[in-house]
């Protein structure tokens, strides 16, 4: 995990100009914008539950806030999303070409890998979701307290394979793979031995990134709040994309270091040991 930490460092010291633009153009510029032009969908204000409201009904409220809140914005989160899938796949695409691959080289492999992208996340979300729905379902119709320990089993067994499928996007960007099927396999190839450590080394990762996120939002905000009007608007919405921008980075420069770790010299995944 060291290695890994110390290659992204490299990765990302050797190819910051490149990195840097792509980010800003599929992760910062696409949450900045909607900021800015749709501020009610970034940051919808919440209903107001008086003090003392029925439990049910300060539910049902939150619900129907929920609901409202989904139905307004899946455009933009669709669009927000598909931006972040070209630049995953841009930003990855760089790795195997340091020194002679270009932005537009790169944004090029992102448009072509997109859609395999996709097509992965899609067969493993509509599959999770039958799974859990259709087998959870079925036992907490049959028991209720057999149900819920079974649950809760088949959702460790979906983060297991979400583990599985980390170096998904690897594989499309570095190695050219654009069969969504075999990029699967691919990936559950290379994490083979290794799943439990790539998990713990993620989350810790994710904490940390999230943490250091919550904390540099809380204090923007309070600064900006102070200021209120259009400069709060603007200012708040451009350090939110920021934070979106680097984190996203951070781990994507993770994951190729972690792809390149495991991956054999060859390309033929045989390495069974993550250093």
């Amino acid at each position: 995990m060291g290695k890994a930490w110390n290659d992204a460092a490299a990765l990302l010291q050797a190819n910051f100009g490149l990195i840097a633009t792509i980010l800003g153009l599929y992760y910062f510029l696409p949450s900045f914008a909607i900021a800015l032009l749709f501020p009610e969908i970034a940051n919808p204000a919440p209903p107001e539950i008086p003090p003392g409201t029925d439990p049910e009904v300060a539910l049902a409220a939150i619900s129907a806030f929920i609901e409202e809140q989904y139905a307004q914005s899946w455009p933009f989160l669709l669009a927000i999303t598909l931006a972040q899938y070209i630049g995953t796949v841009s930003v990855l695409a760089l790795f195997p070409n340091q020194g002679s691959a270009t932005v537009g080289d790169a944004m090029k492999s992102g448009f072509v890998g997109t859609p395999s992208y996709l097509a992965t996340q899609l067969i493993f979300v509509i599959a999770a979701s039958l799974a859990v729905g259709l087998i959870g379902g079925l036992m907490l119709a049959l028991s209720p307290f057999a149900g819920i320990p079974v649950i809760v089993l088949m959702m460790v067994g979906v983060a297991y394979v979400a583990v599985k499928l980390t170096l998904v996007p690897a594989v499309i960007a570095m190695e050219g793979e654009l069969n969504p099927i075999k990029a699967m396999k691919r990936s559950w190839a290379l994490t083979k031995g290794n799943s439990v450590l790539i998990f713990f080394f993620l989350l810790v990762l994710f904490i940390v990134m999230g943490l250091i996120a919550l904390v540099a939002t809380m204090l923007v905000t309070v600064v900006f709040a102070a200021i209120g009007g259009t400069v709060a608007q603007i200012g708040t919405g451009f350090v939110e994309s920021l934070i979106n921008a680097v984190t996203g980075g951070v781990f994507l420069i993770v994951l190729a270091s972690i792809y390149r770790q495991l991956a054999s010299p060859g390309g033929s995944g045989e390495l069974d040991v993550f250093d």
